[in-house]
């Protein structure tokens, strides 16, 4: 009994400040998504919001070759010899980021060229953003790993102040815009990135010895050829919107879609924030002596917690959906509230599938590596 008290306690303050983390990382970006589609022209907001899910989709491919076998076995296999690894897992992402912005940037010129001024603009901003917004996201992940959720809430901090600094500036200066929306989430995830990774310290140079770069590399391949597909469906389900909406309607019809489910944010980075200790927890959990049984228990539960949550959100977003549109927008989204009902539903369904999802992954995970020890 005593055992079990520890163990809840250790997980309650380890995710408490989880949910800090996410709240403050989560709160800047709401904060910037508020701002922007209050004060930019419904259009050029579009431009941002369909930037933002390129960006999204991109990220999910770094998240699934990258951070997500990192959470994964920098809590497992490589969980003594971390600083080595982690220092590995940065030269990929370094690689591949510079892939991401090279790709970003010929669609910038690509639009250009056929006149769409607004979506370049919007695309090359998040072209030069794109590597220091996935290396937050990273550096922030690198500590769940070693389930340090209290030195992620230092960074997210950090860029948060960082962020409200800039608004500040670029809207004294008159400089707001898609672009400087997009440069401004890049600086300020460069900054906090450097704080963490300071922390951190990552080898980054004299790999001797396991695990070596091809080593990491054969793994992280290994585990993300077939979690590229789940992160695609994922994108696919909710993102993919913004990228139709704009070919069949218009860039303003996409703002107020993201205008929307922006109201969503802080529960869906939530929910994220607290998936990120429980990938890892699930991985431990099914690596013990009758772990399935336990895990299949955790699952239930955390899915049925967690769905909950969201279903309550939901609820109280859709009931008063017309007024906060109204206060957040100044009216500029009013006649668009039924989106929030139907985004509340489809988030409801998301979450459970997102706990499913992930005990597969850990239950995967574990079994091929007890079959490479055979």
């Amino acid at each position: 009994m005593e055992k079990l008290l520890v163990y809840i306690r250790e997980w309650a303050t380890k995710g408490i400040f989880a949910v800090m983390d996410q709240a403050l990382f989560s709160g800047s970006n709401f904060i910037v998504n508020i701002l922007l589609a209050r004060w930019l022209p419904p259009e050029e907001y579009g431009a941002f919001a369909v930037a933002l899910s390129v960006f999204y989709l991109l990220a999910g491919f770094h998240t699934a070759v990258l951070t997500e076998p990192m959470m994964v076995f920098g809590a497992g296999k490589h969980q003594e010899r971390f600083r080595k690894y982690f220092g590995m897992v940065l030269w990929g992402h370094w690689g591949v980021s510079v892939l991401i912005a090279f790709g970003l940037g010929i669609a910038a010129w690509v639009f250009s060229r056929m006149g769409s001024h607004t979506m370049a603009n919007a695309l090359f901003g998040l072209a030069v953003a794109s590597p220091f917004l996935l290396l937050i996201w990273l550096a922030r992940r690198a500590c769940y790993a070693q389930l340090y959720p209290a030195l992620a809430v230092t960074g997210s901090g950090f860029n948060l102040l960082i962020i409200l600094a800039g608004l500040f500036l670029l809207w004294r200066a008159g400089g707001i815009s898609s672009f400087s929306g997009f440069l401004l989430l890049g600086v300020a995830g460069g900054v906090s990135s450097l704080l963490l990774l300071g922390r951190l310290r990552p080898q980054i140079v004299g790999y001797v010895g396991n695990p070596t770069p091809s080593m990491a590399l054969a793994d992280h391949w290994e585990y993300g050829r077939w979690n590229i597909l789940g992160f695609l469906l994922y994108w696919a389900s909710g993102q993919i919107l913004m990228l139709i909406i704009p070919v069949f309607l218009s860039l303003t019809a996409s703002a107020a879609v993201a205008a929307t489910w922006t109201l969503y944010r802080p529960i869906s980075q939530f929910m994220q924030a607290l998936g990120s200790l429980v990938l890892p927890a699930f991985s431990r959990t099914a690596s013990e002596p009758d772990g399935y049984k336990r895990l299949k228990q955790r699952v239930i539960g955390i899915t049925a917690i967690f769905a909950s949550a969201v279903a309550l959100y939901a609820l109280v977003a859709s009931i008063f959906a017309k007024p906060i549109l109204h206060f957040l927008y100044a009216g500029k989204y009013d006649e668009h509230w039924i989106l929030v009902i139907l985004f509340g539903v489809a988030l409801v369904f998301s979450t459970m599938t997102g706990v499913f999802i992930s005990a597969l992954k850990a239950v995967g995970r574990v079994k091929e590596t007890k079959d490479e020890e055979v």
